[in-house]
């Protein structure tokens, strides 16, 4: 019972009061905190950089804004144990290394917080088990926003980015889970560097120029995200594997790019079950071996799959529309095996402004005249007949609408021959 007034009369006497009546500035206050006190900042707007190097809790009351235009971070975070909450940062320093969050230590907790800022958001480094949560973060697309080196098994959730570099960036970070984050209007949405055994899981990565970049990666998961419209640069993809290795792509909606999947110098990676829609091109390989290609649904893509230089890539049952299917044993798979050429992407190689004839009747039939190697040809040995269950949930609905049609069309038509008949 001593314990709990106590804890009460700390908590009360560190309120901070609003910025127009404080006397004392932010950091006075936390400087003469005790470890594992809290501060409470009442609404206001404060000029100030803080720094937070013991145990404690910080929280908005009400609309908290903190800013500052100096080089140093608005918040610098070290040691262990630093929970910020519920309040709003502003970074308005342009030096190219200017960030508004610094972190380094462990167990430190951001919940709530909004950042703008003209270069980084967040910096984690050397810092490990911090979690960022239910955040908004913008920026001016001149650095990342939450960046990460040397900082592993940290956690960033439900976090909304928008108008930077990289939406959140990984070097020589591992077992990381990224989850539930939006990420728009930026270079790359993830971007993933020399960092192994991370997830990223139920993400969004729209309108970015590429939805996730994995360069020269271990063993990443990629589940349950959506890459979507990530098509606004000639070099666009929504998910990207560049030396990837043993990475699992699944169940992941890639949807809307100009190129849904780019696998190029990577190995031994699966992607399975995602459903790759509307993209230019669906899949594309270069110098890409021993990758397994399996129960995906290729539905609307201008080019469903491109290959070259690429060899011992296990492609089969996957659903192709572009594909000629015919079973004849009744097992769901086509006995007419389907073939990606990759005729149409080495002549664009050497001329790139043959692109501008993609798909031209011209370039088809030529395609069909010299058709590659048949060791370059990516080939799926056993064609799906029917769309995976996913995409068939989103038919159903469309069944729906059109019984719901007919049902319509069967009432008016009842109403009309009725009032004739009355008369």
């Amino acid at each position: 019972m001593k314990k709990f007034t106590m804890a009460l009369l700390v908590f009360s006497c560190l309120s901070i009061p609003t910025g127009s009546e404080a006397s004392s500035p932010i950091q006075s206050i936390i400087d003469t905190t005790p470890a594992g006190g809290t501060v409470e900042i009442e609404a206001g707007e404060y000029e100030e950089t803080i720094v937070i190097d013991k145990p404690l809790i910080i929280v908005g009351k009400g609309d908290v804004l903190l800013r500052s235009c100096e080089k140093e971070p608005v918040v610098t975070i070290a040691g262990e144990g630093v929970k910020i909450k519920n309040i709003t940062l502003e970074h308005c320093g342009a030096e190219e290394e200017d960030t508004a969050v610094s972190i380094t230590g462990s167990h430190h907790l951001l919940d709530g917080i909004k950042i703008e800022t003209r270069r980084f958001g967040i910096m984690l480094v050397e810092a490990n088990d911090v979690t960022v949560q239910n955040s908004e973060l913008k920026g001016r697309n001149r650095g990342n926003g939450i960046d990460l080196w040397k900082s592993d098994q940290n956690q960033i959730e439900n976090v909304k980015i928008t108008n930077v570099t990289d939406g959140i960036y990984l070097e020589q970070s591992h077992e990381n889970v990224l989850l539930k984050n939006s990420i728009e209007n930026s270079r790359y949405g993830m971007h993933l560097m020399y960092s192994n055994q991370n997830v990223l899981q139920e993400n969004s990565s729209t309108s970015n120029i590429t939805g996730a970049m994995l360069m020269e990666t271990d063993k990443t998961s990629v589940r349950h995200n959506m890459f979507e419209a990530n098509k606004s640069n000639v070099n666009a993809q929504g998910l990207l594997l560049y030396e990837a290795y043993n990475t699992e792509v699944i169940e992941n909606e890639i949807r809307g790019n100009r190129v849904g999947v780019y696998i190029e110098k990577a190995e031994k990676n699966q992607l399975v079950s995602n459903k790759i829609i509307d993209n230019f091109i669906g899949v594309q390989f270069k110098n890409a071996n021993e990758n397994k290609i399996s129960q995906n649904t290729f539905i609307g893509n201008v080019n469903e799959a491109q290959a070259i230089e690429s060899s011992a890539n296990k492609v089969d049952n996957n659903y192709w529309d572009a594909a000629s299917l015919v079973d004849m044993d009744g097992d769901g798979k086509s006995e007419i095996p389907y073939h990606a050429d990759p005729y149409f992407l080495t002549l664009t190689k050497s001329v790139p402004e043959y692109q501008l004839f993609f798909q031209a009747p011209g370039l088809i039939l030529l395609q069909k005249l010299l058709k590659s190697p048949d060791d370059q040809l990516l080939t799926d040995s056993a064609p799906l007949m029917e769309m995976s269950l996913t995409v068939e949930k989103e038919t159903t609905s469309r069944v729906g609408l059109w019984v719901m049609s007919i049902l319509m069309i069967i009432a008016s038509t009842s109403v009309f021959i009725l009032g004739r008949k009355r008369k």
